[in-house]
Protein backbone atom coordinates (compact mmCIF):
# COMPACT_ATOMS: atom_id res chain seq x y z
CA UNK A 1 0.00 0.00 0.00
CA UNK A 2 1.72 3.16 -1.01
CA UNK A 3 1.45 6.13 1.69
CA UNK A 4 -0.96 9.28 1.03
CA UNK A 5 0.00 12.69 2.29
CA UNK A 6 -2.04 15.82 2.01
CA UNK A 7 -1.33 18.60 0.05
CA UNK A 8 -3.50 21.95 -1.17
CA UNK A 9 -7.07 20.99 0.04
CA UNK A 10 -7.10 17.25 0.74
CA UNK A 11 -5.15 16.10 -2.86
CA UNK A 12 -3.59 12.84 -2.74
CA UNK A 13 -0.24 12.54 -3.85
CA UNK A 14 1.95 8.98 -3.52
CA UNK A 15 4.34 9.25 -1.31
CA UNK A 16 6.91 7.50 -3.16
CA UNK A 17 7.86 10.24 -5.48
CA UNK A 18 9.71 11.73 -2.81
CA UNK A 19 7.43 14.73 -2.11
CA UNK A 20 8.53 17.28 0.50
CA UNK A 21 5.37 17.57 1.83
CA UNK A 22 4.24 17.03 5.77
CA UNK A 23 2.20 13.82 6.12
CA UNK A 24 -0.73 15.02 8.19
CA UNK A 25 -2.13 13.30 11.33
CA UNK A 26 -5.36 11.68 11.28
CA UNK A 27 -6.18 15.03 14.03
CA UNK A 28 -4.78 17.47 11.54
CA UNK A 29 -6.65 16.35 8.50
CA UNK A 30 -9.93 16.68 10.59
CA UNK A 31 -8.93 20.05 11.37
CA UNK A 32 -8.27 20.75 8.03
CA UNK A 33 -11.63 19.53 6.90
CA UNK A 34 -13.49 21.86 9.40
CA UNK A 35 -11.30 25.10 8.09
CA UNK A 36 -12.19 24.10 4.69
CA UNK A 37 -15.91 23.76 5.44
CA UNK A 38 -15.81 28.01 6.80
CA UNK A 39 -14.96 28.82 3.19
CA UNK A 40 -13.15 31.61 1.80
CA UNK A 41 -12.19 34.08 4.71
CA UNK A 42 -12.55 36.83 2.37
CA UNK A 43 -15.81 36.17 0.07
CA UNK A 44 -16.82 32.50 2.03
CA UNK A 45 -16.40 30.49 -1.38
CA UNK A 46 -15.05 27.24 -1.45
CA UNK A 47 -11.77 27.28 -0.32
CA UNK A 48 -8.22 25.81 -0.66
CA UNK A 49 -6.25 25.83 2.82
CA UNK A 50 -3.15 28.38 3.15
CA UNK A 51 -0.42 27.55 5.71
CA UNK A 52 1.15 29.84 7.66
CA UNK A 53 4.86 30.14 8.01
CA UNK A 54 6.18 31.79 10.99
CA UNK A 55 9.14 34.07 10.39
CA UNK A 56 12.71 32.40 9.27
CA UNK A 57 10.93 29.49 7.85
CA UNK A 58 11.59 28.37 3.86
CA UNK A 59 9.63 28.94 1.23
CA UNK A 60 10.08 25.35 0.30
CA UNK A 61 8.94 23.98 4.19
CA UNK A 62 5.30 23.71 5.10
CA UNK A 63 4.45 24.28 8.81
CA UNK A 64 1.72 23.18 11.08
CA UNK A 65 -1.33 21.74 9.39
CA UNK A 66 -3.32 23.66 12.36
CA UNK A 67 -1.86 26.85 11.55
CA UNK A 68 -3.93 26.85 7.82
CA UNK A 69 -6.86 30.13 6.92
CA UNK A 70 -9.21 29.13 4.53
CA UNK A 71 -8.70 31.28 1.40
CA UNK A 72 -10.21 30.65 -2.06
CA UNK A 73 -8.15 30.22 -5.26
CA UNK A 74 -8.23 34.04 -6.19
CA UNK A 75 -7.37 35.25 -2.56
CA UNK A 76 -4.87 32.27 -2.11
CA UNK A 77 -2.68 32.46 -5.39
CA UNK A 78 -5.02 34.70 -7.89
CA UNK A 79 -3.85 38.48 -8.99
CA UNK A 80 -4.77 40.06 -5.74
CA UNK A 81 -4.06 37.14 -3.05
CA UNK A 82 -2.01 36.56 0.04
CA UNK A 83 0.75 34.77 -2.16
CA UNK A 84 0.68 37.82 -4.63
CA UNK A 85 1.35 41.02 -2.44
CA UNK A 86 0.97 39.42 1.42
CA UNK A 87 1.34 42.96 2.53
CA UNK A 88 -1.41 44.66 0.45
CA UNK A 89 -3.90 41.09 1.23
CA UNK A 90 -2.75 42.12 5.02
CA UNK A 91 -3.34 45.98 4.82
CA UNK A 92 -7.06 44.81 3.22
CA UNK A 93 -8.20 41.82 5.20
CA UNK A 94 -5.87 41.83 8.70
CA UNK A 95 -2.70 39.96 9.10
CA UNK A 96 -2.21 36.23 8.65
CA UNK A 97 -2.39 35.58 12.67
CA UNK A 98 -5.03 37.92 13.37
CA UNK A 99 -7.18 36.14 10.82
CA UNK A 100 -6.23 32.34 12.25
CA UNK A 101 -7.28 33.59 15.48
CA UNK A 102 -11.04 34.42 14.16
CA UNK A 103 -10.64 31.30 12.07
CA UNK A 104 -10.16 29.21 15.04
CA UNK A 105 -12.75 30.67 16.90
CA UNK A 106 -15.48 29.89 14.06
CA UNK A 107 -14.23 26.46 13.42
CA UNK A 108 -14.71 26.04 17.89
CA UNK A 109 -18.13 27.68 16.80
CA UNK A 110 -19.03 25.21 13.31
CA UNK A 111 -18.33 22.66 15.57
CA UNK A 112 -20.81 23.41 18.69
CA UNK A 113 -23.37 23.67 15.82
CA UNK A 114 -22.59 20.46 14.63
CA UNK A 115 -22.71 18.47 17.52
CA UNK A 116 -26.19 19.66 19.02
CA UNK A 117 -27.76 19.01 15.08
Amino acid sequence: RKTEIITSCFEKKDHSKNEKEVMATKKEKEHMRWVAELGCYVCERPANLHHIRPPGTGIGRRTSHFHVIPLCHDHHQGNFSIHMSKKAFEEKFGKEEEILKIVLERVEQLKCRSSII
